[in-house]
């Protein structure tokens, strides 16, 4: 089945788009925060930086997806890829969304 590769083509596009939002948005000396792990947002980097991380992480992701489908040909299970890798995207856009928000709060102190 195709569907993780469309939805975590939709997904990707999406991140994209939040990212360029950020970019108009944002002043230029604000700073984004990016998530690392478990807890609080724990660093934060140059506007640039920031909003290229999301969208680059999510391309990882993507490309996770199609290695594994093309080495699964048309037989074998796919659910795994087609579940929890756009899953996981679906997370890291919320993430972005996120850290958008936070980084547009502390550029306006």
């Amino acid at each position: 089945m195709i569907a993780g590769l469309v939805i975590g083509g939709v997904l990707l596009l999406a991140m994209i788009g939040v990212s360029y939002y950020g970019w108009v948005t944002l002043p230029a000396e604000a700073r984004v925060p990016v998530h690392f792990g478990p807890g609080a947002y724990n660093n934060f980097l140059p506007k640039r930086v920031g909003l290229v991380v999301h969208p680059a992480v999510g391309l990882l992701l993507y490309v996770i997806i199609l290695v594994v489908r093309s080495g699964q040909g048309t037989h074998g299970p796919s659910a795994p890829v087609d579940v929890i890798l756009p899953l996981a995207m679906c997370v890291l856009l919320v993430v972005q969304a996120g850290a958008i928000r936070v980084a547009r709060t502390r550029a306006n102190f």
